[in-house]
């Protein structure tokens, strides 16, 4: 019985041991010389999805110069790497879009990125909505990371649109340009039809697949103005009565056309 507790008493003695020397540890901690900052080239922008590829924001910032270690002699430099950082304000950063930020000091986001990021936070499409963005340097493999101060931005993101398959349509004639130049239509998902509003002519025009003519729709029912009607393949050419701006939507499931002014 006198040997069980003994060794009770040992163990208890070393777990104490250990607790206090790992309290009485002191870790080695990096202090970078710098917080990065971050500015943008504009605080508030609508993004759709024709202009995807465009830049959306222009971010300028500054990268931490140095990291210096405290409580240690090591002389390892740690790598660091650069991200924007998305968030509601609401979110508070706590789990954040991320968006690669490259070497700097400038960092063009497309409105592609800058949507899909906007996308992964749940924001709601068609609605401008106020976000911050900040800069992250993270260093080394334990991900440690400095914050610049976050930048306000109104974004309104697009729902993300992609046709059923690789075909393009366009209008082609007078009503447009002329018989010679392609007006491209815009697939639409939610009403599953081809679509673009913009300034016609008064005069004629077709639809056209793959800015070509071998296939191709005109309209053999009558009409002038706004309204629906028919298509048929290699029908009549349609008629824009007055110069204005109008809406023209292609719906190939149901074969017919609009034209709204």
């Amino acid at each position: 019985m006198k040997n069980w507790l003994t060794q009770a008493a040992a163990a208890l003695f070393a777990v104490a041991a250990l607790a206090s020397c790992e309290k009485d540890e002191v870790k080695a901690t990096l202090t970078p010389s710098n917080a990065p900052m971050l500015s943008a080239s504009t605080s508030a922008v609508v993004l759709t999805q024709p202009n995807s590829g465009q830049p959306a924001v222009t971010f300028t910032w500054t990268p931490v110069k140095s990291l210096a270690w405290s409580n240690t002699n090591s002389s390892y430099a740690p790598s660091v790497t650069y991200q924007l950082q998305v968030s509601t304000p609401e979110g508070g950063f706590a789990g954040p879009a991320s968006i690669p930020a490259g070497a700097g000091p400038t960092t063009v986001v497309t409105v592609e990125a800058l949507n899909a990021a906007l996308t992964s936070l749940a924001l709601a499409p068609g609605v401008a909505t106020k976000v911050q963005v900040r800069l992250a340097a993270v260093v080394g493999a334990d991900k440690q990371a400095f914050h610049s101060a976050p930048v306000d931005l109104t974004v309104t993101p697009y729902k993300v649109c992609i046709a059923p398959n690789s075909d393009t349509w366009s209008i082609i004639g007078p009503a447009g340009v002329d018989w010679n130049t392609d007006v491209p239509l815009t697939y639409d998902c939610d009403t599953r039809t081809y679509k673009v509003t913009r300034t016609l002519n008064a005069g004629e025009f077709k639809f056209r697949k793959n800015n070509d003519w071998g296939v191709n729709y005109g309209s053999n029912v009558p009409r002038s103005g706004s309204g629906s009607a028919a298509l048929a393949s290699g029908g009549n050419n349609i008629a824009v009565p007055t110069t204005g701006t109008y809406t023209i939507s292609l719906d190939l499931n149901a074969l017919t056309y609009t034209l709204t002014q």
